[in-house]
């Protein structure tokens, strides 16, 4: 018999932003292991809030995946700050879908929504949060909104109401049993995957343009505070002007954070750097993938990641990484085999690490090559098997 399951992201909608690198890696997480369930047989119902009138109820995706979109609040993008006032809605759209098996919930509003549903059917739920909170007390960077009173209390409910938490790693599970009050016994670890047929070193000769050149280093975020955009240009000017590669920023503001963008660029003009970025909008996934391999070095100087599945596409490609060591970035790489990991978020203490790297060739072929060894260990069909594992075992268990 079929297991279905409900794939249950209220803002993460397949088919509205497929593949474009400034969606994050939490997009393209849920979205690649649904489409791996689905080739292993699962029937996935991936359920999300319709946010453009000209998106279908229902829609075949591939893979053995349906997309349904729901309607709550207005069919429009929202940022996410304004999304969970729409909870109750998009738990009535809920209702009228299935049946299904199990309900598995992304993002903390998803799971708000889900929970009251499967229990109301006797099935089982199961979270995975992606991210969480930063803490009541915790200093916020400036430009970031505080978290609302709802997203602190839905954490604590879907942690320790839920049959199953899925953390991507060492560190989120620490944090939801910590903080949200998991019960330990009933949080699983099970680390994103990557495309490694997507994400691959270079087999062509890089084509120089007119804005970018051989050796550039490549960031690759949505442009708000927590990534750290700042940093990797900040890092670019502590580069001796005659080692000084260029810098290809690539991602998109988000609506949170309208005014960062505006704070980069004048970032780039105050330390000179005009001739040394590019900023491009969200990439599709090929084309993200092409970057990527060309690339000298992946900047990733987040403030906090739960995993950094850039940092491992980027292993899968071939090409090193400086990141920060922050949260599951240090889970995504290897420090010093197939990255680096710098302990702090200071200008300089970035620039002496990247220009060490950028002078030491060798290095960065020999952790070039370990990175795409271990990638290749991380596939998405290796965490749908254990995905499944774990739904099948809590289906035995219920």
């Amino acid at each position: 018999m079929t297991l279905r399951v409900a794939f249950v992201s209220m803002h993460t909608s397949p088919a509205e932003q497929a593949g474009t690198a400034d969606a994050g890696g939490m997009n393209v997480l849920i979205r690649s292991l649904a489409a791996a369930l689905g080739q292993q047989g699962v029937s996935v119902h991936f359920i999300t809030r319709r946010s453009d009138p000209r998106q279908p109820a229902r829609m075949d995706m591939g893979d053995g995946v349906v997309l349904h979109h729901v309607d709550a609040g207005p069919a429009t993008s929202l940022p996410k700050s304004l999304i969970d006032a729409h909870i109750d809605a998009f738990r009535e759209g809920l209702r009228a879908l299935g049946p299904f098996d199990l309900m598995h919930s992304h993002h903390w509003m998803s799971g708000v929504a889900a929970l009251p549903v499967a229990r109301e059917r006797g099935i089982p739920h199961v979270m995975t949060f992606h991210s969480v909170a930063a803490h009541p007390n915790s200093p916020l960077r400036d430009g970031e909104p505080p978290e609302s009173p709802a997203r602190l209390d839905g954490e604590v409910s879907c942690a320790t109401q839920s049959d199953l938490v899925i953390a991507v790693s060492h560190h989120e599970a620490a944090v939801v049993i910590g903080r949200c009050g998991a019960e330990p016994e009933q949080v699983a670890i099970v680390r994103p995957g990557v495309d490694v047929e997507l994400f691959h070193p270079s087999d062509e000769v890089w084509t120089p343009s007119a804005d970018i050149r051989p050796g550039y280093l490549l960031f690759a975020a949505r442009l708000q505070p927590l990534k750290g955009a700042d940093i990797a240009i900040a890092a670019l000017g502590e580069v001796p002007e005659d080692e000084r590669p260029d810098l290809v920023v690539v991602g998109q503001t988000s609506a949170d954070f309208s005014g960062y963008e505006a704070e980069l660029h004048q970032l780039v003009a105050d330390l000179g750097l005009e001739q040394r970025l590019t900023f491009l909008p969200g990439q599709d996934r090929p084309a993200l993938a092409r970057l990527m391999r060309h690339a000298a070095l992946v900047l990733v100087p987040s403030h906090s990641e739960t995993f950094g599945l850039v940092a491992l596409e980027a292993s899968a490609s071939g090409t090193p990484v400086l990141a920060a060591a922050a949260g599951g970035l240090t889970e995504a790489i290897c420090n010093t085999h197939t990255g680096m990991l710098v302990p702090e978020h200071d200008a300089s203490i970035w620039g002496q690490e990247l220009t060490a790297l950028l002078r030491d060739g060798d290095r960065r072929r020999d952790m070039g090559l370990r990175g795409r060894e271990r990638a290749l260990t991380m596939t998405w069909p290796k965490v749908a098997a254990r995905t499944l594992t774990l739904y099948r075992r809590l289906l035995e268990d219920s």
